[in-house]
């Protein structure tokens, strides 16, 4: 942990012995080759399969994944069932994850047809009642308070609130953060495990409020840990 008690969890693309910081990482593979501000969409979107990406790169690991790495999954994957996919996870050393990349990065549209076909939160929340039964950490990423609370009830021990893709417009993006630090002081105030806040590429300039806002950030790939009071 930082100061004050707080912590950040950095997002990897790829899992190298740690530099002796007890701060913990997000594994998601997917990111890896893509623009930091475009890396979220593109391991949502089909035009690859985040998860075998995921599965490939926990292969090549010959000592299983680490102590205090998450796993970053895509838990809508339509094409594997959950069950036999956590056990998998398990082979390869998974003792945690979290359902990243997440849809909540979509609202409006998008994010009413994900819903409406079946691979919006819901799905989501399903998947990580299922780790959660299965023994797994669970880390829990929302976009509103409803979502975190059945998260919690599913079984994550940690809420990250996500304030959607940064919109380059000003306004609009500090509307972003104040509503997802607003999420974020009310799943802190009806207590339980930590709440984080997710820091994507394009709020840079927010850091500080957002890092007020919560007991800690999660950071893009590139951005290091800062953990600043």
């Amino acid at each position: 942990m930082g100061k004050n008690g707080r912590f950040d969890v950095q997002i990897v693309s790829t899992l190298r012995p740690s530099a002796g910081t007890a701060d913990e990482r997000l594994f998601c593979p997917a990111f890896g080759g893509h623009p930091v501000d475009r890396a979220e969409y593109l391991a949502l979107l089909p035009v690859q399969d985040s998860n075998g990406r995921l599965l490939a790169a926990l292969v090549e690991l010959p000592n299983g994944v680490p102590e205090g790495v998450c796993v970053g999954v895509l838990a809508v994957d339509p094409f594997r069932p959950v069950g036999p996919f956590l056990e998998t996870l398990r082979q390869f050393g998974v003792q945690a994850v979290a359902n990243f990349p997440t849809t909540a990065l979509f609202d409006g549209e998008t994010g009413e047809t994900l819903r409406g076909v079946g691979l919006g939160a819901e799905r989501e929340v399903s998947f990580l009642e299922q780790a959660a039964r299965a023994g797994f950490a669970v880390t829990g990423f929302a976009a509103d308070a409803d979502i975190g609370r059945r998260l919690r009830a599913a079984g994550a021990g940690r809420l990250v609130v996500h304030p959607g893709a940064a919109t380059g417009d000003p306004s609009r993006d500090a509307e972003a953060v104040a509503n997802a630090a607003a999420v974020a002081a009310e799943l802190r105030g009806e207590g339980g495990g930590p709440v984080l806040l997710y820091r994507p590429a394009g709020f840079e300039d927010h850091h500080d409020v957002m890092r007020r806002a919560a007991e800690g950030l999660v950071l893009p790939p590139g951005d290091g840990h800062s953990n600043r009071p």
